[in-house]
């Protein structure tokens, strides 16, 4: 495929061997193990076991808190998962003698009233939201620089045309998977409002559907990874096809694609994985439903990190997605979709409930000649 869509980038990255390489640079010389504690720290430098206080003395010396200053503005912890509200302190404390005056009273009461209203604009760059993960360390799982972390950012799905440009990729939302994990359990976790269906025409049976849509776990989900050069291919249940069968072999008539391989994704981990930074990857399920995704970072699990095993899969941020209106009230979220309606002057035409109900049907009858299909907004299956 590189043949064909050329990489910016020239290293392969193979995950197993970049965790070595990055340990062997973090181990001291005459250390077996990566330094993560002032015991560790102690052997390095060659202190004596039980000389304690002569290393918290050098400790101290070194410490970045011997440059604070009581003058100094107090910086508050950050997460962007936290920022709702844009603060704006009063620039000096008031004194309690000058809130006698009507003046100092009437500033008060108008910065407060700011303040309410001071709320996190939407903008063309502040479209996603972050996830918050509050894990007690009595529960950590997992030792900072034995695994490798990888960021895998998905994409919307699009209908791809040959010969026309169809704008950017949308993102969707953004995965920390673990270097020891299996591709099935990314694929386990990942949502995407074609999982909701089968979608069914049913402009004669309404009642076939309801909303919210529950979307069942234990629907077997065929699908694949195509990485780097390989098909990861779900073959965990005997109801799932091997999608990338009939792609091999189509393959094989190309001259610009090169030799492509298959493997089973329940006995792959994301260590076992070769790819290039930023190079575009594939996940495809449903049949047709295919998510362009990239790995925009792989590193060294940091202590900074979240270090329970069970919160991966980690879902860091995901897009905020703008519900679509009715196309006649303009009002009430899109519900339906109408097709190939002879009273309708656009196809396809998007409509609420109450829109559908009285233009397309009198009396519970349906009214001239459309197809109706349910329309899923996202938030019905955004998985915690």
């Amino acid at each position: 495929m590189e043949k064909i869509y050329k990489p910016k980038t020239e290293k392969v990255i193979a995950v197993w061997e970049a965790l070595a390489e990055y340990q062997a640079v973090l181990k001291p010389d005459g250390l077996s193990r990566v330094i993560d504690s002032n015991a560790d720290i102690m052997e390095a430098l060659g202190f004596p076991v039980n000389n304690n206080g002569r290393f918290d003395m050098l400790m101290q010396s070194i410490d970045v808190g011997q440059l604070h200053s009581d003058k100094d503005v107090q910086v508050a912890p950050f997460h962007p998962s936290a920022i709702k509200y844009c603060p704006d302190p009063l620039a000096a404390p008031i004194p309690e003698k000058a809130m006698k005056f009507k003046c100092v009273q009437n500033a008060v009461e108008m910065h407060k009233g700011k303040m309410k209203r001071n709320v996190e604009a939407r903008l063309r760059y502040n479209k996603h939201r972050y996830t918050r993960k509050e894990v007690s360390a009595a529960s950590h799982d997992l030792t900072p620089y034995q695994e490798m972390l990888l960021v895998l950012r998905f994409y919307e799905p699009f209908k791809y045309k040959m010969g026309l440009r169809v704008g950017h990729p949308k993102f969707s939302h953004e995965v920390y998977v673990l270097s020891s994990q299996f591709l099935t359990e990314l694929k386990d976790c990942s949502f995407c409002t074609s999982d909701a269906g089968p979608f069914y025409e049913m402009s004669e049976n309404r009642s076939a559907w309801s909303f919210p849509r529950v979307v069942n776990e234990e629907t077997p989900k065929p699908g694949f990874f195509f990485i780097h050069d390989t098909f990861y291919n779900d073959l965990r249940h005997d109801s799932h096809h091997d999608y990338s069968e009939v792609i091999l072999k189509w393959a094989e008539r190309q001259n610009k694609i090169g030799e492509l391989r298959k493997a089973r994704m329940e006995e792959t981990r994301f260590g076992d994985l070769r790819f290039r930074i930023g190079y575009p990857q594939l996940y495809q399920h449903q049949g047709n439903c295919e998510h362009l995704f990239v790995v925009s970072d792989c590193r060294l699990l940091m202590p900074s990190d979240v270090l329970q095993r069970s919160q991966y899969p980690l879902l860091n941020s995901y897009s905020i997605h703008r519900q679509m209106q009715c196309n006649i009230c303009s009002l009430s979220e899109v519900q339906f979709v109408v097709r190939n309606s002879n009273r309708q002057i656009f196809d396809p035409v998007y409509l609420c409930l109450t829109c559908l109900e009285s233009y397309h049907y009198k009396d519970g009858e349906k009214i001239g000649e459309f197809e109706l299909y349910p329309y899923i907004q996202s938030r019905y299956i955004l998985k915690e």
